[in-house]
């Protein structure tokens, strides 16, 4: 549970001795510029994204699919960065975005991905667990105490601390 809640924050939480995965998937080629690519597309042959001409790889199809109430994640997050954007539009402020694909982008495609994969890869052990706690004992909220004071409070970040990066 605690690599988990440690990935899908992007290391914020739980972080104690925990290091960021090494890198699965590889940007192999740059999503070429000008502007933003009209198009992605997943080959599932050779387990690669293409976005206008950019590669990225390898991608399984497992995480290719991999949606939460039927949203598309990989999907989803490639259609709000396409030329002709994707998704709902409920304000001008959804007109005010980046006029190129930029290396940012790219960084944050691949912790999506590496994300993903390594969060498909734990799902043998997260099913194990699962089952374990379910059939433990139940407790009511009493007898979990309180909430320690580390978890109540965003993490601080240090000046100049770096982000994760790949």
């Amino acid at each position: 549970g605690r690599e988990l809640l440690f990935l899908h924050t992007y290391g914020e939480r739980f972080a104690n001795g925990q290091s960021w995965p090494k890198p699965m998937v590889k940007c192999h080629t740059p999503v070429p510029g000008p502007g933003l690519p009209e198009k992605f597309s997943y080959h599932e042959d050779r387990q690669v994204i293409n976005i206008g001409g950019g590669e990225f790889g390898p991608v399984s199809p497992s995480v290719w699919k991999f949606e939460v109430s039927g949203l598309k994640i990989v999907q989803s997050w490639l259609g709000y960065r396409m030329l002709k954007r994707k998704g709902k539009s409920s304000s001008p402020l959804d007109d005010i975005r980046p006029a190129e694909w930029s290396s940012e982008f790219t960084t944050e495609l691949l912790k999506l991905l590496n994300l993903l994969t390594r969060t498909l890869e734990n799902y043998p052990s997260q099913a194990e667990l699962l089952d374990e706690i379910l059939a433990g004992e139940l407790l009511t909220a009493d007898a979990l105490g309180d909430v320690p004071e580390q978890y109540r409070k965003a993490p601080k970040q240090k000046a100049g601390q770096a982000r994760l990066a790949f």
